[in-house]
């Protein structure tokens, strides 16, 4: 399950959540209809929580923040708005959540669904130029089955330099996906230029592959990346990248050879208007 919308974090000292979250949500009211909102309790700590606020259908706009919840082991509450104390006070009787999703209706109605399932929470966000070091250092262990592919590191993902993806940054858009304990597991980055989105350096840690995560983040890429027509490449040897793009909508439209072993795959997506 994907949640997408516009993060905040908030104090809980003294239970101040209640009020501060109320005001995340009078503010988005005045954007949307409430019925069409929806909001994530997630990643408590002893002085903090995160709460993201979303569309049930699309993406708000301004939405910085998307998480990947669990499919399965949710429990559902409904019942009305002016009941949420008790409600609140049933569902925490037997300890802290890991997830909490609300959502209300005009009528006074209210949703909650809740779980405890202990598996921590990967989300994606747009990096930070502090983040640059590690997500390099991710790269180089990501890309060492590509080079495997090869037989050899001479590959340009593990020649790039610091120097080369603060350029990136600065010029465009790099996402990272985190783990509960900060771990950046994932990322991929693009830039825009005349009406395409040129994405790049799509990794997910080994440890995680085989989840659907390089999926999620291409469409977050393109999600970032409002434009008409999208465009990647991978090498000719990458058979799992080819299959991941064309799953995704990407077809080939060229191949370019740089060396007698080193042949790139050019793919494109146009987005549907």
């Amino acid at each position: 399950m994907i949640f997408t919308g516009i993060t905040r974090t908030f104090s809980t000292e003294n239970e101040q959540q209640y009020e501060t979250i109320g005001a995340f949500w009078t503010e988005m009211e005045r954007r949307y209809d409430c019925s069409c909102l929806h909001g994530l309790g997630y990643n408590w700590t002893p002085d903090t929580i995160e709460y993201v606020i979303g569309l049930t259908e699309g993406a708000a706009e301004g939405s910085d923040c998307t998480v990947i919840l669990p499919d399965e082991g949710w429990n559902e509450v409904r019942g009305r708005t002016d009941d949420l104390g008790s409600i609140y006070a049933d569902i925490y009787k037997d300890g802290a959540l890991s997830y909490e999703i609300e959502s209300f209706d005009a009528d006074g109605n209210c949703r909650i669904l809740y779980t405890r399932n202990p598996e921590g929470y990967k989300k994606i966000v747009r990096s930070s130029e502090n983040d640059l070091a590690e997500v390099l250092k991710l790269q180089y262990l990501a890309y060492q089955s590509e080079a495997a592919l090869f037989g050899t590191d001479d590959i340009p993902p593990l020649k790039q330099t610091i120097e080369e993806v603060e350029e990136e940054f600065r010029n465009g858009t790099i996402l990272k996906m985190v783990t509960a304990d900060g771990s950046i597991i994932g990322s991929v980055r693009a830039h825009v230029k005349d009406g395409t989105a040129y994405i790049g350096k799509l990794m997910v840690h080994p440890d995680y592959r085989g989840r659907g995560l390089g999926s999620t983040l291409l469409t977050e890429i393109e999600r970032y990346c409002k434009v008409s027509r999208y465009e990647l490449f991978t090498s000719t040897r990458s058979s799992d990248n080819i299959r991941l793009y064309q799953k995704a909508g990407y077809e080939i439209f060229d191949e370019r050879a740089v060396n007698d072993e080193l042949v790139f795959v050019y793919m494109e997506k146009r987005s549907v208007s």
